[in-house]
């Protein structure tokens, strides 16, 4: 199940990292374990809340056009690695 989306708002976020985190086969504590986080920072994460820095990094992103698109990799594909593209111009 891969899935691609545009990602406006800190709840959008949440839905991708959510759907990823389920892709993957883990619980929220299960993936709070890996970060050596607790569960309702997962939840909350994923569930939207917005934080001063969220709030801070969306607005910038409308003031400035920048768009974020998010894609979550089948759970086959590899994981842990930043992925940037480089535009031509």
């Amino acid at each position: 199940m891969a899935a691609r989306g545009e990602v406006r708002s800190a709840e959008a976020l949440g839905r991708m990292l959510q759907q990823g985190r389920l892709v993957s086969g883990l619980t929220q504590r299960g993936l709070a374990d890996r970060l050596e986080t607790d569960q309702k920072y997962i939840w909350a994460v994923e569930s939207g809340k917005n934080t001063i820095i969220l709030e801070r990094i969306f607005a910038i992103m409308r003031e400035t056009g920048v768009r974020m698109y998010m894609e979550i990799a089948d759970s086959s594909d590899e994981t842990g690695h930043d992925i940037v593209e480089e535009s031509n111009g």
